[in-house]
Parts: C-alpha cells; structure tokens; sequence
C-alpha cells in the first residue's frame, strides 16, 4: 500500500482505502498536488485522501502502469506493458508501442527541457518522443545496457539514465557515456 508521513506519524492507504493495488510501482505529484499512484493494477489519483482509479485496458488482462508523468503543458503520460501513452477524458493513445513481451514494456518516464518525453523500456533501450515523432536509441547508440530502470533529467539538459546491468548513463550534447 501507500503510507503518508504526517506528524506525528503515518496514515496507511490499501486497497481498502480505495487504492487499486497494494503493490505500488511508483508515485509522482501532479501540478495540482494530487499523488499520481501506479500500481499493478492500474493508476489511482490520490487526492484529498480520496482515489480515482484508471484501469489501462490490455488484451491480455496486464493492468499495470508502471510510471505516470504530467508532462509541462497539462499532459498525463502512461509506461505500461502496452508501451507509452497519453491519458486524455479516460481514453488511450498509444505513442510509443510495446508488446506481449516483457521486454518492450515501458517502465520510467521523464520529460526533457524542450517537452520531449523519454521513455525508458525493460530491454528494448530509450525512446524519444516528441511532435508525434519517436526515436529508439540502444546499446547501437552508445548506451551499456538496454534495459533502462530510471530516468532524472538534471537543470542543464543532461539526462541520467540508470540501466540494469550496466551502469549510469549520461546524455549530453547527443553523445552517451556510460560509468559502471
């Protein structure tokens, strides 16, 4: 479940509490100030103590959302099994594909300067999404492993990227380097 500090302790919410699944993947505020909660079965939206839940459909019965991002200009991104989407009035748009396998899921998100999204898969490396326009970079461009775990982009354009297996990851200028 979510468990929320507040002094002087903690205020525990489970499924019981109206949250979608116990099993929480990650957990990111909105600019509303509403906790955007993944879970194994779905996004629940945390506010005020309340939830509203969104189930990602899937022709397999896979629900989870792994990462949730609302991009600068209002946007809610979805990583799913199913790849990137946009969440918009309760309905999908898919913008990066992903797969029955679990290597082409979509896990981690994070939103560049100039309002890309990039989007980190299981295996199949980093996608770059912007425009309606996406780009798939990998081990072919440079990165040391293509299976990507977490995304920071830092005040100066940089992104960090941390791979399974091999290492930390930096783009800058278009180049990757790589520290294991």
């Amino acid at each position: 479940g979510l468990a929320l500090y507040r002094n002087p302790g903690f205020q525990v919410f489970t499924t019981q509490s109206g949250l979608l699944s116990n099993e929480v993947f990650s957990i990111r505020e909105d600019r509303h100030g509403d906790l955007l909660v993944c879970t194994r079965e779905g996004l629940s939206r945390m506010h005020d103590s309340h939830f509203t839940n969104y189930t990602a459909p899937d022709p397999i019965a896979r629900h989870l959302v792994f990462d949730a991002l609302e991009d600068s200009s209002g946007r809610l991104w979805l990583a799913t099994p199913n790849g990137m989407s946009e969440l918009r009035g309760g309905h999908l748009r898919n913008a990066v594909p992903g797969g029955p396998m679990l290597n082409n899921s979509i896990v981690v998100l994070s939103e560049a300067p100039d309002g890309a999204i990039w989007a980190g898969s299981y295996g199949k490396g980093l996608w770059r999404y912007k425009d309606d326009r996406t780009k798939l970079f990998s081990t072919a461009d440079g990165l040391s492993s293509d299976q990507i775990r977490s995304l920071s982009q830092d005040a100066d354009g940089t992104l960090w990227i941390g791979t399974f297996g091999g290492g930390l990851n930096r783009l800058r200028d278009g180049r990757f380097s790589s520290y294991t």
